[in-house]
């Protein structure tokens, strides 16, 4: 499934003025199943790169990191195996 940006919201602290956080909207579908995602992803300052910043990270970066912490949360996290009831 192609993800795609959707969205992109840069949230700012207003005492400082700095950029502390990134909302990511992400959205895919897939034609042949009609299946289909769309999420929100908290990008934030410490999923960046060591001394980057929002304003001189790029947008294909940050989408990135968005599309990984995606696939973190969305991964399987337990092996059990479920049976079907007989």
């Amino acid at each position: 499934m192609n993800v795609q940006l959707n969205s992109l919201n840069y949230n700012v602290n207003i005492q400082d003025g700095t950029i502390d956080s990134a909302q990511v909207g992400l959205y895919g579908r897939d034609a042949t199943s009609g299946n289909y995602i769309n999420a929100q992803i908290k990008v934030e300052q410490s999923d960046l790169a060591e001394g980057a910043a929002f304003l001189t990270t790029s947008t294909a970066d940050i989408v990135m990191i968005a599309k990984k912490k995606l696939a973190a949360d969305t991964a399987v996290k337990d092996a059990t195996v479920i049976t079907p009831a007989q």
